[in-house]
C-alpha cells in the first residue's frame, strides 16, 4: 500500500531533471529559524496588531509548537520535490511566495466582516495545503490507493491539520484551498513565460529544476527523396501562405493507432518506390485512397494550383505538407500511383 501510494505522488510529479533546490531551501530556513529560536507570527482581525517587516517575513518559517515543526518538515520533504520537480524551482518558489502573502489579508478580511477575535499565524502549513490543492487541481482524473479521488486530498489534509495542529486556525487552511484552486493552468503557464525571460539564466542549470517544452509528438521525415525546394519555379512566388499553412499543420493532433501507422507506413514505402525512376510497366501501379490523406492539406494544396491526383499521392508519400510541396515543385509525381475516390479510379498524370 505505501509503495502504491508513493508511486501515485512520484506520478503527480515529472522526471524533469536538476535538483529540488526551492524544497531545500525552504527547509533550510524553516530548520533555522526554529535552531536559533526565532518567533515570528502575524496577529490578524479585530484588535490585532499591525505586522511588522520582520513578523511578515518569518512568520511563514516560524513555529510555535514542536508538533507544528515536525508536522511542516515531514510533509515538505514528502510532497515538495513532486510539486518542485512537476512545476519547476521558479515557480514552485513563486507559488510559495505568492501564498504567503495573500492568504493572511484574506484571512483577516474575513475576520473583520464576522467581528471574530483576533488570531495568530505562524507555519508553512497553510502554504503548502494551498499548493497540494492547486497539484491536485491538474490531477483530477487520478486516485490515490485506487479508491480515494485526488481532489479530495486537500480535504483530508485540512482534518490532519484540524487534528494535529490545534493551535492553528482552521478557517485559514480552508482559504488555502480556496486559494489553491484559483491556481489554474493559464496562471502557472505565465509564471512559466517568466522563468523563460531569464529569472534563473544566472543559476547553473543542474541547480534547480528548469521549466521544460510540452513534449510532442514525432513527425515522420523521408530526408531520402526530399529535395530542396526550388524557388525559380512560378508556383513560389508567393510562398508566405503555403508556409504559413506548414506552421498551422504543426499545430495539428497526430492521432493514429499503431494498425493504421502500419498501414500507412507500408503505403507510403509502396508509393515511394513507384517514385523512382523506372521503366514504364516494369511495376504494379499502387492504389493510393484518396481517404488515406489529410482533407484540409490537400485543400491547400489544391488552392496553391496544384492538381488534385499529384497533390493525393505527394501527401501520401511524404505524410507532411512541406514535403508534399517540394515533390510536387520538382515534378517528382510518376504515373506507377493511381488515386481511388468513391470507387474510381483516375491515374495521377505528369
Amino acid at each position: 500500500m505505501l509503495d502504491h501510494l508513493f508511486s501515485t505522488w512520484m506520478w503527480f510529479g515529472s522526471n524533469r531533471p536538476g535538483y529540488c533546490s526551492g524544497t531545500f531551501l525552504i527547509v533550510i530556513l524553516i530548520l533555522s529559524t526554529w535552531l536559533c529560536g526565532i518567533h515570528a507570527s502575524l496577529s490578524l482581525g479585530p484588535g490585532g496588531e499591525f505586522p511588522g517587516f520582520y513578523d511578515f517575513i518569518f512568520y511563514v518559517f516560524s513555529n510555535e509548537e514542536l508538533a507544528s515543526f515536525l508536522y511542516n518538515i515531514t510533509l515538505l520533504l514528502w510532497v515538495g520535490p513532486c510539486q518542485e520537480r512537476r512545476w519547476g524551482t521558479f515557480v514552485f518558489l513563486a507559488l510559495s511566495f505568492i501564498s504567503s502573502v495573500l492568504l493572511p489579508p484574506i484571512y483577516a478580511l474575513f475576520l473583520f466582516v464576522t467581528g471574530d477575535e483576533a488570531s495568530r499565524v505562524s507555519g508553512y502549513s497553510a502554504t503548502h495545503l494551498a499548493l497540494l490543492t492547486a497539484q491536485c487541481r491538474q490531477v483530477k482524473q487520478r486516485r490515490v490507493l485506487r479508491f480515494v479521488p485526488v481532489w479530495f486530498l486537500p480535504w483530508l489534509v485540512l482534518l490532519l491539520d484540524i487534528f494535529l495542529l490545534p493551535s492553528a486556525p482552521g478557517l485559514l487552511h480552508f482559504y488555502a484551498i480556496c486559494l489553491g484552486l484559483n491556481y489554474n493552468n493559464e496562471f502557472i503557464e505565465m509564471l512559466e513565460q517568466i522563468e523563460r525571460l531569464g529569472a534563473c539564466a544566472c543559476l547553473p542549470k543542474w541547480a534547480y529544476i528548469p521549466v521544460t517544452s510540452h513534449p510532442h509528438l514525432p513527425v515522420y521525415h523521408n530526408t531520402s527523396i526530399r529535395p530542396e525546394p526550388s524557388t525559380s519555379r512560378s508556383q513560389l512566388e508567393d510562398h508566405s501562405a503555403w508556409q504559413h499553412s506548414v506552421s498551422e499543420w504543426h499545430h495539428e493532433p497526430l492521432l493514429a493507432t499503431d494498425s493504421q501507422l502500419l498501414e500507412e507506413q507500408m503505403l507510403r514505402a509502396g508509393i515511394l518506390a513507384s517514385l523512382h525512376d523506372i521503366p514504364e510497366g516494369a511495376a504494379d501501379k499502387v492504389e493510393v485512397p484518396k481517404s488515406s490523406v489529410s482533407s484540409l492539406r490537400l485543400q491547400q494544396l489544391e488552392k496553391m494550383g496544384f492538381p488534385t491526383e499529384k497533390a493525393v499521392v505527394a501527401l501520401a508519400a511524404t505524410g507532411q505538407l512541406d514535403g508534399a510541396i517540394s515533390l510536387l515543385i520538382d515534378d517528382q509525381i510518376g504515373e506507377e500511383a493511381v488515386v481511388i475516390s468513391k470507387g474510381k479510379k483516375s491515374s495521377s498524370s505528369s
